[in-house]
């Protein structure tokens, strides 16, 4: 696998035993070097240590921010160093492992101060993965929270709330998951392995616009979690019921790049269309995390954000991306920019 501070919040490194599928202990102990690596992520950016950064990175981490937008790791390794952040703080929520605990998807709270001034909170979503025992964040996902907008029912965590910042933790402990079905054998081929996997993240989008329940069912992880534009994080029983309400006139993935790491994990990031009742919604970033259960790639995490060009830099951008409406039939694809060296 490839691998000026004013406030200072030490984030809790003891991750919750109670968790959504009743880990042991030792589960409970698996996380906690993940959370410490997340702890470490945070330090890095409030510190502006560009080194430490670098070396808790893979090599073609990504980083989706707010807008929407992807950036390269060489302006992310840039943006630490520019030190402009007077705070960074991850709290998570929910840390699932998967592909023998050498991957790690992590659902967090994000609080920031710039220049002193609190940020939005936002929610956060990291997949990390473990090499030669260090674990590393490969993508970055993270969007606005916004109380007001979105279904009220079906999220997976009660504590999301909008608002801004704060310079002290809320105190509350994430749950623990683990992925632990039989992976099943490995294709040889890593073509094949990662076609195998394209396809998964293609089906699951027909699926569920054409109202597929049992198929959807059969695609989705056992710990599957879905976060929208708002940065609200819903529960697999409620992307079945969606799905069973047929009200998806179109929705599509259309992928910008697709990453595998080790056997048994792979990271897509694409654009996400949709019609809902015959009108287009906005046109989103989609980030889906799928993980290799039973000899099968399923969809264990789907993230999307709003694209929006005219915030955010407007630089650093891994590809060429633009705001409006979804559409119902495919857009050219933008050409991958290549990261400045």
């Amino acid at each position: 696998m490839t691998l000026r501070p004013v406030f200072f919040c030490i984030l809790l490194l003891t991750a919750s035993s109670a968790a959504a599928q009743n880990p042991s202990t030792s589960d409970a102990a698996l996380a906690e070097p993940v959370i410490a690596a997340e702890t470490a992520f945070a330090k890095a950016f409030q510190d502006c240590d560009r080194a430490a950064a670098d070396s808790l990175t893979t090599k073609d981490f990504t980083f989706t921010d707010f807008n929407g937008m992807t950036y390269s790791r060489t302006w992310f390794l840039e943006t630490v160093e520019a030190c402009e952040r007077t705070l960074v703080r991850i709290e998570p929520m929910h840390v699932s492992l998967n592909d023998g605990d050498r991957s790690a998807l992590v659902v967090s709270k994000y609080h920031q101060f710039v220049d002193n001034e609190p940020m939005p909170i936002h929610q956060l979503a990291h997949l990390l993965v473990r090499d030669e025992g260090t674990w590393r964040v490969a993508h970055h996902h993270s969007t606005v929270m916004q109380s007001g907008a979105g279904p009220s029912d079906g999220k997976a965590f009660t504590q999301l709330q909008g608002g801004t910042s704060s310079n002290t933790p809320e105190g509350f402990s994430p749950t623990v998951a683990r992925y632990t079905g039989v992976a099943g054998d490995v294709n040889p081929d890593p073509i094949a392995t990662e076609k195998a996997a394209m396809d998964a993240a293609l089906t699951y989008a027909s699926a569920f616009q054409n109202c597929q329940t049992r198929r959807v069912d059969r695609l989705l992880s056992t710990d599957y979690l879905i976060s929208g534009f708002n940065g609200m994080t819903y529960t697999r029983p409620w992307m079945l019921d969606g799905t069973e309400e047929c009200y998806h006139d179109l929705q599509r993935i259309e992928p910008l790049q697709l990453r595998l790491y080790g056997e048994h994990t792979a990271v897509l990031l694409g654009r996400y269309h949709q019609f809902v009742s015959g009108a287009a919604a906005d046109l989103r970033h989609l980030t889906v995390v799928l993980f290799r259960e039973g000899g099968e790639w399923r969809v264990a995490y789907h993230y999307s954000t709003t694209f929006n060009e005219n915030v955010g830099s407007a630089e650093g951008k891994l590809f060429y991306s633009v705001g409006g409406d979804s559409t119902i039939t495919s857009i050219p694809f933008p050409n991958r920019i290549v990261p400045q060296q």
